[in-house]
């Protein structure tokens, strides 16, 4: 373990643990009271196992608190207790627990991507957004590099599927997930647990302390910690340069780390909130740093074609350490020093060895004002990251392809709204949103043996910098209709005006290289693009428990400009340009609390149309030369039905289950990439005059879209005596075949699998201290999740796999 980050850890832990112990000695505010019950926000004395009715948690999907059962919205919430429940301290886990939805982790460009409904963005292209919207506290977010930072003292995450037009930013065609950390308690409290996961070897610490300062401020400080020493092995030992040795007299290619996925993540956030009769105001400074060793240490060639027993640097240069399975094995070589020393930016991190970071900082301020029955809302938010990743890109001994990705962003957010909860007939909610984004890539490569450049002497290929900027503007409104107490309409849209700008250039072209854009040569692009996105929603409540509801919606995400890792000699700011996405459909769906709240269940159905989905490929142009591009799809369809349903048969058990059948497929999509060996034969079409090869994939299946995902599980809770309780749970997740590339190469064809998780928890009656045993993926099956065609291969396909069997040993205490 790395001595000097856990003695941080630790003692930024003791601080915290100290810090309020003066607020515990206060006497209690006035007019409050140590008997009252904490509120359900209070996650530091939460139970373990949610018993509570269902249909009675409370969610904020039309931004008024809601029962679940009452809105007329497609909704997953997880619980703290479900967090807690599977340890979910990373975003892209949060799947386990909505299955409907997967964050997962890219390659290179965004680093990202967000799938809903089988609707996600490309992630190898940073310049676009998801068309899945995350909202941290109020602050949404269409880019996804938080992915990688801990997921720590959270109070609930709602998953919101399908297009969120009103509510979430400027617009969110796909979907939200929206995330909100605890708010401080109205009297002292705290927990700290702390974990050790084997396979991984990853050691884990989370606190949070929490409680009143004065009579109406209260404070809450948490952290987080964790440090990995990877679960992938390399097993690479170096080999000769067969492939550099003629061009750069290298004659040695080191290995990367011998065990590959390593992580340190550090995390701290302070809220302060105050309350004043009608007026509330809570700040929350979040501030993170991630540590790891490259987007690429997470890829294994998932399968080769046929004839191909290993993944190779071009056709006839096999990797004699490599295999073509996901077995959490791979064969990863650095870098040669010869190229290193001549490169200073990759030479800057960490000594040119694969390596990633990501330092966050992220205010919100939330301030609500109720007068009467309207309540008044702002929410102001910044997000500054600093990102970058160096490694790898071909995933052979060989290092045919080596790149960085640097990323430097700051985001301004600013939403005004008002919400009406009149007796009447007649409310509204209707508000404002402005967000101004500033963002500069930086990104070079190595590509392949290169003669030395003959004015620097440089190895590798290029060097560039990509700057983006954009303001949007929208406004929303929403009038909903009560016609009486059971009939409902709701309707309203968004208005967004969004402006892009680009300014890309290359500062760096090796002498040698071609098909580059050429140093002095710069692409400079503004557009402006505007829209209307209405919805409508009907919803019938025959009984308090049961909800009806049928809805026409629509959205929209506007187009920008592509940030490929090449600026190709071909590039300007005409083909770097890609236009809106946009979607329309319909919803049906029932909601239902029966047998006194012991059987919950949820029935949709939905059909949309996409527009204009945003997708990148690796296109060969006329003249040979291969160039990331992006294209908007002509049109994609998604179209299913899903079911929930959780049944607590006694007050220690509670059974649950989920099924959807998704039917995704590309409407129109006819100039899409070929993979890598695909013939005239089996569909790809030569280039011709300025149009490269592609194939026609016009009613084929859209990729990483399973037909069906379904879920089975179980909590179950032994009073063990007066003193002790035993909570043991266990779920299936059934997950059919789908591709995992855009391109639908048949060797990125995932089969169908079945993950299955298990737990048990010890703990004292009070739930003041417990022992957990937490496993995820316990049968160790392997599967690809984003795949794309091998760099320097001849149809091998990357992938970056699912996690592998987690088992983690977890111990807590509260107070």
């Amino acid at each position: 373990m790395d001595k000097l980050f856990w003695s941080s850890a630790l003692g930024a832990l003791a601080t915290a643990l100290a810090t309020p112990a003066t607020a515990q000695e206060q006497p209690a505010a006035a007019g409050a009271s140590a008997a009252v019950p904490q509120a359900a926000a209070d996650t530091a004395r939460a139970a373990p196992v949610d018993h509570a009715n269902d249909a009675d948690v409370v969610v904020t999907a039309r931004r008024r608190a809601e029962r679940l059962i009452d809105v007329p919205v497609a909704a997953t919430v997880i619980t703290p207790a479900q967090i807690r429940q599977y340890d979910l301290t990373s975003v892209a886990n949060i799947k386990i627990l909505a299955p409907q939805v997967s964050l997962d982790r890219g390659f290179t460009g965004s680093g990202t991507s967000i799938t809903m409904r089988g609707v996600s963005s490309a992630s190898l292209d940073a310049g676009i957004e998801q068309s899945v919207l995350l909202d941290f506290d109020g602050m949404a977010m269409s880019r996804g590099r938080i992915l990688n930072d801990a997921l720590f003292d959270i109070e609930s995450v709602d998953v919101l599927k399908g297009p969120q037009a009103l509510f979430f930013g400027k617009n969110s065609p796909g979907g939200v997930v929206s995330i909100k950390s605890a708010d401080p308690t109205r009297t002292f409290s705290g927990f700290v647990r702390g974990g050790y996961e084997f396979n991984a070897d990853t050691a884990s610490i989370e606190a949070a302390v929490s409680g009143p300062i004065t009579d109406k401020l209260s404070a809450r400080l948490a952290l987080f910690a964790s440090q990995s020493q990877g679960y992938i092995h390399n097993m690479n030992n170096g080999v000769p340069d067969l492939l550099r040795s003629a061009a750069t007299g290298s004659i040695f290619v080191p290995p990367a780390q011998s065990r590959l996925g390593a992580e340190k993540k550090l995390a701290g956030r302070f809220t302060l909130k105050y309350e004043d009769g009608n007026f509330d105001a809570t700040f929350k400074m979040l501030v993170s740093r991630y540590q790891g060793q490259s987007l690429q240490s997470f890829d294994e060639v998932m399968g080769c074609p046929v004839g191909r027993a290993r993944p190779g640097a071009g056709a006839a240069l096999l990797d004699p350490t490599g295999d073509c399975k996901l077995d959490d094995r791979s064969s990863q070589g650095w870098l040669s020093p010869t190229i290193i020393n001549l490169w200073p930016q990759v030479k800057a991190h960490d000594n040119g060895r694969p390596f990633s970071s990501d330092d966050t900082y992220l205010p919100t301020l939330t301030l609500n004002y109720t007068a009467g029955k309207i309540k008044l809302t702002s929410v102001t938010g910044y997000y500054d990251y600093a990102y970058v990743s160096q490694g790898n890109a071909d995933g052979t001994a060989y290092s045919q392809f080596w790149s960085y990705s640097n990323e430097k962003n700051k985001s301004f957010y600013e939403e005004v709204r008002a919400v009406t909860s009149f007796d009447g007939m007649f409310n509204v909610a209707f508000g404002g949103h402005y967000e101004q984004n500033k963002r500069t890539l930086y990104v070079g490569g190595a590509n392949g043996a290169l003669l030395p450049d003959a004015t620097t002497g440089k190895f590798h290929a290029y060097d560039n910098e990509q700057h983006n900027e954009s303001t949007a503007f929208s406004g929303f409104g929403q009038l909903i209709v009560k016609f009486s107490d059971t009939l409902e309409l709701a309707g309203g849209g968004r208005y967004t005006w969004q402006k892009n700008k680009i300014n890309s250039f290359s500062t760096f072209v090796n002498s040698n290289a071609v098909g580059i854009l050429p140093v002095g040569t710069i692409i400079n692009g503004e557009k402006s693009a505007d829209n209307f996105s209405p919805e409508a929603t009907l919803s019938w409540h025959p009984h308090r428990n049961v909800l009806i509801y049928g809805a026409y919606k629509t959205g929209y995400l506007a187009g920008g400009y592509s940030n490929p890792g090449i600026l190709a000699s071909t590039a300007t700011k005409d083909t770097l340009s890609f236009n809106a996405e946009k979607v329309r459909g319909f919803e049906l769906g029932t909601k239902a609390s029966l047998f006194n709240g012991k059987l919950t269940t949820t029935l949709t159905a939905f059909s949309y149309k996409y527009t204009g989905l945003p997708l990148t490929s690796l296109l060969v142009l006329p003249n040979g030369a291969p160039v990331y591009a992006t294209q908007n799809a002509a049109s994609t369809i998604t179209r299913g039905i899903e079911f929930e349903a959780s049944y607590r048969p006694a007050r220690n058990t509670t059974l649950r289950t989920t099924a959807s059948y998704n039917d995704a497929y590309f409407q129109s999509f006819p100039i899409a990439q070929c993979y890598a060996g695909q013939t005239v034969a089996t569909g790809c079409i030569p280039a011709a005059g300025s149009i490269p090869a592609h194939q026609d994939l016009s009613g084929k299946p859209v990729y990483r879209a399973p037909d069906w995902v379904v879920t089975a599980g179980i909590v179950q809770g032994f009073d063990l005596s007066s003193q002790y309780r035993l909570t043991l749970n266990a779920d299936l997740r059934y997950t059919s075949g789908y591709y995992t590339g855009l391109n639908l190469n048949p060797v990125s064809f995932q089969k169908g699998f079945t993950l299955f998780n298990a737990g048990a928890r010890i703990a004292t009656a009070d739930d003041r201290w417990a022992l957990s045993l937490i496993g995820r993926n316990l049968t160790n099956r392997r599967y690809g999740t984003l795949g794309v065609d091998k760099p320097g291969g001849i149809g091998e396909v990357f992938t970056v796999a699912g996690e592998p069997r987690a088992v983690l040993l977890q111990v807590e205490t509260r107070f």
